[in-house]
């Protein structure tokens, strides 16, 4: 069926209707959604025809609500395919880098290698710094920067990464406490695991599927970590994860 036109109003009420979706809740009755947006339900009713027209939107034969349609998922399957997740992290680890004065990375997970490598680092121009090589796997039970990825893994997933990494049962123990912080405080500090003489400070980003994808990691010399403002680096690494996750369609339960 051919879309009817349409003008700016019914362009703004159609983003405003997928927003609803997109970052509240999956499924909405007409009302409910009327009262959310502010908007007449007999408006609102003509912009979801539309929309369920063109498979944009749905109604689900279990609870008569609206939800995603298949057309809707095709096309976010389509940008998030091609969007780069270098280029969406890169001003968020610039913002970090230069408010500190200190080198951030992006890590990538690979799970087909169980390991995780960094794609992308902003330097500080601080002359005493520790830089992450680039491209290269590393172990990811090991550092803030693997630890947080780790700690939402599924359960098997990281006893197979133990065992691959043949990891000592004490050490498993260790690395747990460690897993059940990240989980606690979404970020997670280490001294010299990665880098002898550095520490790490990092937090997870997800994707859509709500999976761990990777992480943002702030590297910074022990000699003069203690300097350094502990907690609002913290903060703004975990701020950065989430807003890089938001932009990925990750949203929080």
């Amino acid at each position: 069926m051919k879309s009817p036109p349409y003008n700016s109003s019914v362009i703004s009420k159609a983003f405003a209707i997928l927003r609803a979706f997109a970052d509240e809740k999956p499924a909405w009755g007409v009302n409910e959604l009327a009262r959310y947006l502010d908007i007449p339900a007999s408006s609102l009713h003509r912009n979801l025809k539309i929309l369920r027209q063109e498979s944009i939107l749905e109604i689900s034969s279990q609870t008569g609500k609206y939800k995603i349609g298949p057309e809707f998922l095709r096309i976010a399957s389509i940008v998030s395919s091609q969007v780069e997740i270098k280029n969406i992290a890169k001003p968020f680890l610039e913002d970090i880098s230069s408010t500190f004065n200190e080198s951030v990375y992006l890590g990538i997970y690979h799970p087909q290698h169980k390991k995780i490598s960094f794609v992308e680092g902003i330097h500080s121009h601080n002359p005493l710094q520790y830089v992450l090589k680039i491209g290269a796997l590393q172990p990811i039970h090991i550092a803030a920067s693997g630890k947080t990825v780790l700690a939402f893994l599924e359960n098997e997933e990281i006893q197979g990464i133990f065992e691959d990494e043949n990891v000592g049962l004490a050490e498993q123990n260790r690395i747990r406490q460690d897993i059940q912080l990240v989980r606690e405080q979404g970020f997670l500090v280490t001294l010299g695991e990665r880098l002898v003489g550095a520490s790490g400070t990092a937090a997870p980003i997800f994707n859509s599927t709500q999976k761990v994808i990777g992480c943002i990691t702030c590297v910074i010399p022990l000699n003069h970590y203690n300097e350094s403002p502990k907690k609002e680096l913290a903060k703004r690494i975990t701020e950065g994860a989430k807003k890089i996750s938001r932009v990925l369609g990750y949203r929080e339960n």
